[in-house]
């Protein structure tokens, strides 16, 4: 073969590849970076509220002293915040908490038809309730500051980019950490 048209190929090749890579890059590799926080509601972030006495209460005993038994309802209010940290505006969000969590109630969603822009976030505010039946002296242990639920709670996030590639963020309430794994299709069925 000759020289002047292993030359050609090779430059031919070559430009290929130089318009083809910045391209593919922005199609499936430019993302954007949704993380998330939680921060504790504006006003009062916490309440409990006494329901009832227990039943479990033995009949003749005094029900309001240490032994006492109750049932409470334990409230705390945060902010969900959603950010996007990058340049690249984020599609078609879909925000899924895991199944198994009872405790969370969200004041409102994100919209997925509206983008979330660069460096743009979206506050979402919610509560965390449990109702526990405990001794009225232990009730202080049930109300901490965070809610001892959080080490088993999640939420994941599912978004686009401008030309449709799906991206995933998921934050673990327990460390406070945003990763940006995918899930398996086998185990997003307990989410959502």
């Amino acid at each position: 073969m000759d020289i002047k048209i292993l030359l050609t190929i090779i430059a031919l090749i070559l430009g290929i590849v130089y318009f083809a890579i910045p391209r593919i890059y922005k199609y499936y590799f430019k993302r954007p970076k949704l993380i998330v926080e939680i921060e504790p509601n504006k006003g009062l972030t916490s309440s409990q509220t006494f329901i009832r006495f227990s039943s479990k209460n033995p009949v003749g005993v005094p029900v309001n002293t240490p032994e006492g038994i109750s049932i409470y309802e334990f409230e705390w209010k945060f902010d969900l915040i959603v950010r996007n940290n990058s340049e690249v505006n984020a599609f078609k969000i879909k925000m899924c908490q895991h199944k198994n969590s009872n405790y969370l109630t969200f004041k409102k969603s994100i919209n997925p038809n509206k983008a979330l822009k660069a460096h743009e976030s979206e506050i979402i505010p919610f509560i965390f309730s449990k109702v526990v039946e405990t001794k009225h002296k232990d009730r202080a242990s049930h109300f901490p500051k965070v809610p001892n639920e959080f080490k088993d709670l999640m939420l994941h996030l599912e978004y686009e980019n401008e030309f449709g590639t799906k991206f995933y963020s998921r934050y673990y309430f327990n460390t406070n950490e945003t990763k940006f794994n995918k899930v398996s299709k086998s185990e997003l069925k307990f989410w959502c």
